[in-house]
């Protein structure tokens, strides 16, 4: 949980995705050439809009990709919202670390990523406000 500074550009999309959506915006990132927002427990639905309309118009207009997370106190549930649409058996959390299982072998292979790639991101968003680390078991 270190302390989040923007910069120009990332106050810029901030403002937008908040006019455009009406969502509270908690926390905004930019990983290689995707955006990253975690919106306020309930507004998930006002991003994403009806049937995507709202987050395509705002891809279109940023031409970039964005993904949408939706905050929860709760780490267990914060986690299931990062790796939505990912369907796992399990998420438990344990002293310092929640560990996500899964018995499906393509499911955790897409979790895990290239070189780790898709989970060290998911450990790097989860801290921004858990001090846990995610595990794929």
């Amino acid at each position: 949980m270190n302390k989040v500074v923007y910069d120009q550009e990332m106050m810029g999309i901030i403002n937008l995705l908040s006019r455009l959506t009406k969502a509270r915006i908690k926390d905004c990132f930019k990983e290689e050439d995707n955006f990253y927002c975690v919106v306020a427990k309930g507004d998930i639905g006002k991003a994403i809009g009806k049937g995507g309309e709202t987050i395509k118009k705002i891809q279109n207009t940023i031409n970039k990709k964005i993904k949408f997370i939706e905050f929860d106190e709760s780490v267990v549930k914060f986690v299931k919202n990062a790796i939505h649409p990912f369907k796992v058996d399990d998420i438990v959390e344990k002293e310092g670390s929640v560990e996500i299982i899964c018995e499906d072998r393509r499911v955790k292979g897409l979790l895990i990523g290239r070189s780790r790639s898709n989970l060290d991101l998911l450990n790097r968003t989860v801290k921004r406000f858990f001090n846990v680390e995610v595990k794929v078991v």
